[in-house]
C-alpha cells in the first residue's frame, strides 16, 4: 500500500508553498490548522496499519507553512457526545504521535471505537477558536426554561483564520445537529474552513451536501487513504482551489480592516 513518511519537513513545506503559488497565493497567509480524526470502530484497521499516522504526517507540513507555531490542533471523535481535544502535533512530537496520543492514550478509553457523530467535535472546534459562545438565557421565559443560546461570531480569538481537516470513513448519526452548527458558522461568516476527507466507498451524503451548500466546506474523497496521502498530488488535494480562494478573501478582508 502506498503511504507517506515525513522525513524532511522543510522540503515538504516548500512543496506546500509551490502548490499555493499555483493557486495564486504568492505570500504566506497566516492560518491555524486543525485535524479532526474519526476513531469509530470501522477506523481501527487504518490506525493499526499506520495509515492515520501517515495522514497526520502529510497534514503537518501544511501547518508548518501556515501556522506561526507550526502546530496541528487535534481532536478525536466517535459516537454520542464522545470526543476530545488531544495534544497538538508539531515537528518535535509527530513521530509515533498516533500510537502515543490516540491508540495508547488511556484517557480516551471511553471514546475509541464507537459510532460516528460530527456535531460535538465541530462544536469544540468553534469554541476553541473563539467562534462560538454560549450566552445565558435572558428574560422571563429564558430564565424559566434555562436554555443557553449559541452565539457565533466572525473572527477567531487570534484573528487568524482556521483550516480544519476532517478524516472520517462513515456517515454520521447526528445529521441535524451537525448541519445546524455548520449553517450557523456559515451565516456568521466564521473564519473556519473545513476540508472533509471521506475515506472509503461510502456515499458520504452529508459531507457532499455540506460541501455543496456552504462556501467554507470542501469535500475530498479518499477511497484508499494510504494511496491518497502517498500520492504526488496530495497537497493539491489538501489545498483545493475553493480553500485557496477563501483564504485570499479572508486575507484581503484583513487588509481592508487595517486601511
Amino acid at each position: 500500500m502506498t503511504t507517506f513518511r515525513l522525513e524532511k519537513p522543510e522540503e515538504e513545506v516548500r512543496r506546500v508553498g509551490f502548490v499555493l503559488q499555483k493557486q495564486g497565493i504568492h505570500e504566506r497567509i497566516p492560518a491555524q490548522v486543525g485535524l479532526n480524526i474519526d476513531v469509530s470502530g470501522s477506523m481501527q484497521n487504518l490506525f493499526s496499519g499506520g495509515i492515520v499516522q501517515s495522514a497526520l504526517e502529510r497534514v503537518l507540513p501544511v501547518a508548518l507553512y501556515f501556522d506561526d507555531d507550526g502546530r496541528i490542533d487535534a481532536w478525536v471523535f466517535s459516537g454520542d457526545d464522545n470526543m476530545s481535544a488531544i495534544t497538538q502535533a508539531t515537528a518535535d512530537n509527530y513521530k509515533g504521535y498516533v500510537a502515543r496520543e490516540i491508540t495508547g492514550n488511556r484517557d480516551l478509553d471511553g471514546i475509541l471505537w464507537g459510532g460516528t457523530n460530527y456535531g460535538p467535535v465541530i462544536r469544540s472546534n468553534l469554541v476553541t477558536y473563539g467562534l462560538l459562545e454560549e450566552q445565558e438565557p435572558e428574560g422571563f421565559f429564558g430564565m424559566l426554561f434555562g436554555r443557553k443560546r449559541d452565539v457565533l461570531g466572525e473572527e477567531t480569538r487570534s484573528g487568524v483564520p482556521a483550516i480544519n481537516y476532517f478524516l472520517t470513513d462513515g456517515e454520521n448519526s447526528d445529521i441535524e445537529r451537525a448541519w445546524d452548527l455548520l449553517e450557523k458558522a456559515e451565516r456568521a461568516e466564521s473564519q473556519i474552513y473545513y476540508i472533509m476527507v471521506g475515506i472509503g466507498s461510502s456515499d458520504f451524503t452529508f459531507l457532499r451536501r455540506a460541501a455543496e451548500a456552504f462556501p467554507n466546506v470542501g469535500f475530498v474523497n479518499a477511497e484508499n487513504l494510504g494511496n491518497f496521502v502517498g500520492s504526488d498530488d496530495a497537497y493539491e488535494k489538501l489545498l483545493p482551489a475553493e480553500l485557496c480562494s477563501w483564504l485570499k478573501h479572508e486575507h484581503e478582508g484583513e487588509d481592508d480592516d487595517h486601511d
